[in-house]
């Protein structure tokens, strides 16, 4: 039976339950819906094996000391002829044809993404096809990069810059990298353009994005003897909407603005609207109670 043909089937038999079923029919009222409940878990089953049919799962196969990847079907998605195959955090395959030698980065379909010619050493982390890399230079692990497929370097970081990873959320995702010294972080989108550092000296991390997501983040600086200040950063325009220069600023879903609470006041607070425009101050605000 397919799954339209079970879809009838339910409708047929569900129809079949009379609205003044009751009495001696009831045995058999309830019998009909047992029987509407198997067909909807059936159909359920049916709707989770087509979907599992469409998308199984691929692991890392092996043939006489070589690597490839198959999928639970056993169908062939990357041959067995590879020294070594591990799997990454997106579910892509980190390749080496040879051991030792350069690896290339492969998607679930087996197609190449980041060609061995780009001499990566390894992989940090990896997000919607696009990787943190590290190279190899002079006998050491050297500096990082982020690479897009197809063989595209969107960032490369500067030497001192030892860990990157990618920091997700449901509005935005970013890579964060981290050199030796405690706190020293630059943030760079998944364009290539950094957003901290000393290319924007507006921030220095990013806190969290908007709820509803509205394409606005809050963003921190260190003031030094003023302590930590917050604002506003536009992450599609790549501009600064508040400067950082308040004790926190919350978007308020009610009325679309931005409340920007005083660094000394910490309980008051001026409204900004989305473009970063003041538009009543907690004197005017205070004084409408």
């Amino acid at each position: 039976m397919t799954a339209p043909d079970i879809l009838q089937e339910i409708k047929r038999r569900v129809a079949f339950v009379a609205p003044n079923a009751a009495g001696v029919q009831g045995i058999r009222v309830r019998g009909v819906c047992k029987r509407a409940v198997r067909t909807i878990l059936l159909v359920l089953f049916n709707l989770h094996s087509l979907a599992y049919a469409q998308d199984p799962s691929l692991f890392v196969s092996d043939a006489n000391g070589k690597y490839g990847v198959r999928n639970d079907n056993g169908e062939t998605i990357i041959p067995e002829k590879y020294a070594s195959i591990s799997i990454l955090p997106d579910g892509s395959f980190l390749v080496f044809e040879e051991d030792p030698g350069w690896p290339m980065i492969m998607n679930r379909q087996g197609e190449v993404l980041v060609s061995k010619t780009n001499h990566i050493a390894k992989v940090l982390d990896a997000f919607d096809g696009h990787f943190i890399c590290q190279y190899y230079k002079d006998g050491q692990l050297a500096d990082l990069a982020v690479l897009k497929a197809r063989d595209i370097v969107l960032f490369n970081f500067p030497s001192k810059y030892i860990h990157a990873e990618f920091v997700k959320d449901s509005c935005h995702t970013f890579v964060s990298a981290q050199t030796l010294i405690p706190g020293e972080r630059l943030a760079v989108d998944l364009d290539g353009t950094p957003l901290t550092g000393p290319e924007n000296v507006h921030f220095d991390h990013i806190k969290g994005s908007f709820r509803p997501c509205n394409g606005y983040v809050v963003v921190l600086k260190n003031h030094g003897h003023d302590g930590i200040l917050f604002g506003v950063y536009d992450i599609r325009k790549k501009k600064m909407i508040v400067l950082c220069d308040f004790s926190d600023v919350v978007f308020d879903r009610e009325s679309g603005y931005i409340k920007a609470f005083d660094k000394v006041k910490t309980l008051t607070y001026d409204l900004y609207d989305i473009h970063g425009h003041r538009v009543r101050t907690w004197e005017q605000i205070d004084s409408s109670r």
